[in-house]
């Protein structure tokens, strides 16, 4: 069996965002102002992989002092590196956006809105300026932090991105840091019937740490919404250090029932599904 290091490299660029998957009110045309994209356009759910019972999953799957089943918790590995990113160097950009969503615009002329207030949730001082612009068939954003007492730093464009003006599709550019600015992340995003259809996280980071070319550059994680018993799924594609080659994972299960299945070739060392059941336990597939 493949030790799949890949998986603990990309943990340690762990690089993303808080991820609370709240809804949001954000169809909401607020007296006529410019309508913000879904907060859910920047965070998958990875609820149902998520190892505690307030995950609004079955607390079957949380693990009570037992030795963890292998092909869930395989799975769970392999969202848990994304979902792990969601809540570390980018999580004061991400907490702006949901933020954005307690305050209204002000209109500034020339199909511009801006919104401007105090990040909450952080003990430094972080202040955002969020804008939106209209243009043709698009509205194009921008979101700019700053940054007051220690580390402080000046306005920084921290993510932009556009979306299509019904707010069904669009994507987001996160940069890195203020010390680092360039691009790091990009989501692709698409709403069918008032939630997400699909999302997808692409690395597309130049260099490393090291200033050597990010071997990661391309992976990336998708959850989308499909027809039949196992409604949704993942797809992840990732470089492996050890083969080093990209390898590919298919993950499906229930959004109702908990149970799924997982294709790894790198990892299980053949083509075949293998599943679990409601309580997160290897079964044999059907």
């Amino acid at each position: 069996m493949n030790n799949w290091r890949v998986y603990g490299i990309l943990l340690v660029f762990a690089l993303v965002f808080t991820a609370s998957c709240e809804n949001s009110d954000d169809d909401t045309d607020l007296d006529n102002n410019l309508a913000l994209p879904p907060y859910e356009s920047m965070v998958i759910d990875f609820g149902d992989f998520a190892d505690n019972s307030n995950a609004g999953k079955s607390t079957a799957l949380v693990y009570d002092n037992k030795e963890p089943n292998g092909n869930w918790v395989f799975s769970r590995l392999v969202v848990g590196v994304w979902n792990t990113a969601l809540f570390t160097s980018l999580a004061v950009p991400v907490a702006s956006f949901k933020s954005s969503f307690a305050h209204s615009p002000v209109d500034l002329g020339d199909n511009l809105w801006q919104w401007t207030y105090s990040v909450d949730g952080f003990t430094s001082e972080y202040t955002a300026r969020l804008t939106g612009e209209v243009t043709g068939e698009e509205v194009l954003w921008n979101m700019y932090i700053t940054k007051v007492g220690i580390g402080a730093f000046g306005e920084f464009l921290w993510f932009s991105g556009s979306s299509n003006m019904d707010g069904n599709s669009g994507h987001w550019i996160l940069n890195e840091s203020p010390e680092k600015p360039l691009a790091m992340l990009r989501i692709d995003w698409e709403r069918s019937n008032d939630e997400i259809g699909n999302i997808r996280y692409t690395w597309v980071r130049e260099l490393d740490e090291q200033e050597n070319d990010d071997l990661f550059k391309d992976s990336y994680l998708e959850y989308g919404l499909q027809d039949g018993p196992l409604n949704a799924y993942f797809d992840a594609h990732a470089y492996d250090e050890n083969t080093e080659v990209f390898s590919d994972i298919r993950i499906e299960w229930s959004r109702d029932t908990y149970l799924g299945r997982v294709r790894a070739v790198d990892y299980f060392q053949d083509e075949e599904w293998h599943c679990w059941d409601a309580n997160g336990d290897d079964v044999q597939c059907e």
